[in-house]
């Protein structure tokens, strides 16, 4: 999801511009939260990054749309996409006048189960149109963009996902062990997590194949970058090894190189940047 609406989710800093609809308890299980962020005017682009949790994006419109910009190319999304898995270098641009996006934050392999994919489904185009998806699992993307208002689209998502939901058969330690890597916040290694979790690193690799869609060591990076990003763009003063340090890395240049493979750019030009009115 774009990483600015991921922070607020992240820090808890919500207000009448950016909220949380919690799930009803038939899908709780299922959906980790419903979230509605007003767009800021003056930012067109933003940054795609994955903590973990599969996300459905939904424009304003089935009209609306995003341009996607990878290495490799650019594409259009309209209405609304799917992204998860490993995410990086991706940004999109609004190229509608969308002043609203609605966000449902899905739970590790509850998502996959949900709408019949691999968990591998995302590697290679981790951001995708949703109406592919929609349209192979009988989710009506017309009607629900016919719904009025966000309660309505929440009761529309949450009533999908009551009648289509299977149950999951992911194991309890896996439960547990992703627990244990958000309570850590990343900062440590896989040996620590099979540890914790009392299992061996090929049951834990292989579960995290096939339920999440991503190694253990890419699921704890991802945990260790998100913290260290809210480190970077929540103090004035950029002290690099200081944030490295504290969240995890062995130094800062194993924090440069995250950022870059994330971003695209160093921390100092993303954060020049993202000071920049946009043209």
């Amino acid at each position: 999801m774009p990483i600015n609406y991921l922070k607020k989710i992240q820090l808890g800093e919500f207000n009448k511009d950016g909220y949380r609809i919690c799930p009803s308890k038939a899908v709780e299980s299922v959906i980790e939260g419903f979230y509605v962020f007003s767009r800021d005017p003056e930012n067109h682009t933003d940054l795609i990054f994955n903590d973990g949790f599969p996300v459905l994006v939904f424009l304003q419109s089935r009209e609306d749309a995003v341009k996607v910009t990878r290495q490799n190319g650019s594409f259009e999304i309209k209405g609304a996409w799917a992204s998860a898995g490993p995410i990086r270098n991706i940004y999109v641009k609004y190229s509608s006048k969308a002043e609203q996006v609605f966000i449902v934050r899905f739970y590790p392999g509850a998502f996959y189960r949900l709408f019949g994919l691999d968990a591998q489904y995302f590697r290679r185009n981790p951001v995708a149109p949703f109406e592919y998806i929609a349209n192979n699992n009988g989710f009506s993307l017309a009607k629900f963009f016919e719904c009025n208002s966000i309660e309505e689209k929440a009761a529309f998502v949450g009533s999908y996902v009551g009648h289509s939901f299977t149950g999951t058969d992911t194991s309890g330690i896996l439960h547990k062990t992703l627990d244990y890597i958000h309570k850590i916040k990343g900062k440590g290694t896989v040996r620590n997590v099979t540890k914790d979790a009392g299992v061996n690193y090929k049951w834990l690799e292989r579960n995290f194949a096939q339920h999440i869609g991503l190694l253990p060591k890419e699921y704890i990076q991802l945990q260790r970058f998100m913290h260290a990003y809210l480190d970077l763009v929540g103090w004035r003063d950029v002290d690099l090894m200081r944030i490295a340090i504290s969240n995890g890395y062995y130094d800062s240049n194993h924090f440069l190189k995250d950022f870059k493979a994330y971003t695209g750019k160093t921390p100092l030009e993303y954060l020049r940047l993202q000071a920049q009115p946009a043209s």
